[in-house]
């Protein structure tokens, strides 16, 4: 992908240096953006999500036609929140997602999804199983310890959920129309064969297999690979994840 998110080591300092809109006064004084009154500032949810264990790991900025930062984004990872493989060792770590416009004007959204710990080169994203926007109000700023506690509760049960995807096995027919229906967020009704062929391309051996889980990391990773839009890209990965979810429920 074009973009990526730059890794601070869970430092603040460092994270406003790289993204320096997460400083609400660069986004008054030198983009010259006009905030709400009751702005909720991306660096004050993450000092909460770290009081609560959760580790900031990186940042990004996107800029909008007139080249001014119009969002900032943040990860977080929770070593505690796990999931484990067949040998007792960590193969995803729980995820948060921060997106924040710098004016206020959208919601800020918190995402929970996970980080797959499988690459040589670095991670492999599934992001945005479930999240939360969260408007601009002093009522809102209040109730963040609340909703940051919500967000631990269902980062449990997204380990439950990535646990029961890996022991539901698809056969081949669920697993092509599973493609298929991955095929039609990116492509809409233009869907080829080809299409499905290359969502189910395997690229490194620990893909192996015809479970949900599996399977899911194939397409998302084959589904996001080319996509150039952040707030794109978060969009499928919440489509997709859900379209996963259903596969264990019925």
């Amino acid at each position: 992908m074009k973009y990526k998110f730059i890794p601070v080591d869970d430092n603040l300092d460092k994270a406003i240096a790289f993204a320096n809109t997460l400083d609400s006064n660069n986004i008054r004084n030198i983009q010259k953006i006009k905030q709400k009154p009751f702005y909720i500032e991306t660096i004050d949810v993450v000092q909460k999500l770290q009081n609560e264990g959760w580790r900031l790991e990186g940042v990004a900025e996107s800029r909008n036609k007139n080249r001014k930062v119009d969002f900032n984004y943040v990860q977080l990872q929770h070593p505690d929140f796990n999931v484990r493989n067949s040998n007792g060792k960590n193969e995803a770590l729980a995820s948060i997602t921060i997106q924040n416009s710098c004016s206020g004007a959208k919601p800020l959204d918190m995402s929970l999804g996970a980080f797959r710990l499988v690459c040589s080169n670095g991670l492999v994203r599934m992001d945005n199983a479930e999240h939360t926007k969260i408007k601009h109000t002093e009522i809102n700023y209040n109730k963040l310890p609340q909703l940051i506690s919500e967000l631990n509760n269902k980062a449990l049960i997204l380990s439950d959920e990535i646990e029961r995807m890996r022991n539901t096995n698809m056969s081949v027919d669920d697993i092509k129309k599973f493609a298929y229906d991955a095929a039609k967020l990116r492509f809409g009704s233009e869907v080829k064969e080809d299409h499905i062929e290359n969502l189910l391309k395997l690229n490194r051996i620990e893909d192996e297999g015809t479970d949900v889980w599996k399977v899911f990391n194939r397409i998302q990773e084959n589904l996001t690979m080319s996509v150039r839009d952040m707030r794109q890209d978060f969009q499928l990965n919440k489509e997709l994840f859900g379209m996963a979810n259903q596969l264990i429920l019925n």
